[in-house]
């Protein structure tokens, strides 16, 4: 049997370990949730890791690394990919721009997350995320099309996720984990009904077994590009 599926292009590292684990976890998400066993059923994904310079808290370094990832899809286009994505929700604010590079559709992680909102029937949650995500607003306006109270860390926790974050790109996970832990838990306090990990770095050291639901992005990224690759679900 041939696989004739076409593949799933990932513009990915941003950073590099959440691009590592949003690959090992389809792989297992093709095992558990669509059968894969044998080598031909698991699917061909294409991810570049392309190494921007940190705009992820830095607005001034966007102009940059969006010509470095629109350079990118258009040398992905020739492989003919089935859709494209990007493995970082920061650089879902410049999707537009990318999207103007190629006929392929994106798969894009807000909208994948509001979606799963949506289904849940959650009205008010907590967002965790980069300070270029929060403040360019993206979550807020996909969620509140859908009556959905998006609510936000306080301004200084702001500044502080975008550490994390940065702390998590450089490997130091322990620290991390506990600075972030915090600001979930002043969240809670809010009366969220559950969490955003707005950030595909933040599940890489947030608890499995946090007191609240989790919408953890990298999981829905990698399930939504699996439903796209194996069952042709239109985007």
């Amino acid at each position: 049997m041939i696989n004739n599926h076409q593949p799933i292009a990932i513009l990915g590292g941003m950073g590099p370990d959440a691009s590592a684990r949003l690959y090992q976890l389809m792989i297992e998400l093709s095992r558990s949730e669509f059968g894969a066993v044998e080598n031909h059923q698991y699917p061909e994904i294409v991810i570049d890791s392309v190494p921007v310079p940190e705009f992820f808290s830095n607005t001034q370094k966007a102009e940059e690394a969006k010509l470095m990832l629109k350079d990118r899809v258009r040398k992905l286009n020739y492989l003919q990919p089935g859709c494209f994505s990007l493995a970082c929700n920061t650089a879902h604010t410049i999707l537009m721009d990318l999207e103007l590079e190629t006929l392929v559709p994106f798969v894009s992680i807000p909208e994948e997350v509001s979606r799963e909102v949506k289904q849940k029937e959650y009205k008010r949650v907590g967002l965790l995320a980069s300070p270029t995500t929060i403040f360019a607003g993206i979550y807020q306006a996909e969620l509140s099309d859908k009556n959905i109270e998006v609510v936000l860390p306080d301004n200084g926790y702001i500044e502080e996720l975008g550490e994390i974050i940065g702390q998590i790109v450089g490997g130091e996970f322990k620290q991390s984990k506990t600075s972030l832990l915090k600001i979930a838990n002043s969240l809670k306090k809010k009366k969220v009904e559950a969490l955003i990990l707005g950030c595909t770095e933040l599940p890489l050291v947030f608890p499995k077994n946090y007191s609240l639901p989790i919408l953890n992005t990298l999981e829905i990224l990698g399930r939504a590009l699996l439903k796209r690759y194996y069952r042709k679900e239109e985007i």
